[in-house]
């Protein structure tokens, strides 16, 4: 569902197309597809090697240089800007799959962290993710509170996500899973209803706080793991940013204010900009496991 949610949100941007691309792209993918797109774009100029720990820096450029030091460098395509048009409309799409249950997800178009290319964008990138935090960043927040909970609960589960930086246009997304006896609809409507709630009465300064604290301390936290070091200043490099884009991060990220998280609420989740994905349950093949060990058994 998520790949037909994501082919109807976006009309210009390459995150309409799964990364491997749909199955017609790969049954007629031939070897020279693939040997003519890594020469295009696994170049030099295109890559980076990032090496983290106890090491001797020295050293490291040594064997950087004699690995990587004689490939030949070529100029990298020109990439033609995908500039998402302004929607104006909501969207709907309803997939039908073998499932138990239905699923409802909801895609509203937000700015993205570019980490000072865009103040305005930047500071609604991070409210928006304090926004999600406060909907959905710990055990009993609003939207576990006010969907699965209670004899008149309306889901089984209930989350969001806000895309924080990427290369492209990023969502905030809603999501929830019907619980027994209720409609898709009414979840889409709970969903909404926790948003347009904070839009009027805003956040309290002990949500604001703990989500705060949390993020810094799972920011600061992941960096006892060497991979996410070297993964984290790969990222940046990829997207264009700053070595020390995560420490700025944090620093602007203590700065947002509940009226901040009030305003996003306000203005970013509005008809216009939303994509809304209903998963209509069908029936389950009761054979298809049982397929499926038979043909790993014949191979």
């Amino acid at each position: 569902m998520n790949e037909a949610l994501y082919a109807a949100v976006f009309v210009a941007s390459p995150y309409r197309r799964p990364v491997v691309g749909w199955m017609s792209d790969l049954e007629a993918m031939t070897p020279d597809d693939a040997r003519a797109f890594y020469q295009r774009w696994y170049v030099p100029a295109n890559a980076a090697v990032v090496v983290a720990g106890d090491v001797d820096v020295a050293q490291v450029k040594a064997l950087a240089e004699k690995y990587y030091g004689s490939l030949p460098s070529r100029a990298l395509p020109q990439r033609k800007p995908r500039v998402e048009p302004t929607q104006t409309g909501t969207k709907r799409i309803a997939l039908k799959a073998p499932a138990e249950q239905a699923t409802v997800t909801l895609a509203y178009k937000v700015p993205s962290y570019q980490a000072g290319i865009n103040p305005t964008d930047d500071a609604d990138a991070l409210a928006l993710t304090v926004l999600s935090a406060v909907l959905d960043g710990y055990s009993g927040a609003r939207l576990e509170r006010a969907l699965t909970q209670g004899a008149d609960r309306v889901a089984d589960s209930a989350g969001s996500d806000n895309g924080l930086w990427g290369r492209g246009p990023q969502l905030f997304l809603l999501m929830g899973i019907p619980a027994q006896g209720k409609t898709a609809q009414l979840v889409e409507d709970a969903l909404k209803a926790q948003v347009a709630r904070i839009a009027r009465e805003g956040i309290t300064a002990a949500e604001l706080a703990r989500v705060k604290t949390q993020w810094v301390a799972g920011e600061v936290y992941k960096l006892d793991s060497l991979f996410n070091q070297a993964r984290e200043l790969g990222t940046q490099w990829a997207q264009g940013m700053a070595l020390d884009a995560s420490d700025k991060l944090i620093a602007q990220l203590r700065l947002v204010t509940a009226e901040q998280v009030q305003s996003v609420a306000q203005r970013y989740f509005g008809e216009d900009a939303l994509t809304v994905a209903h998963l209509l349950p069908q029936p389950l093949d009761k054979n298809r496991k049982l397929r499926a060990a038979v043909a790993g058994a014949r191979h």
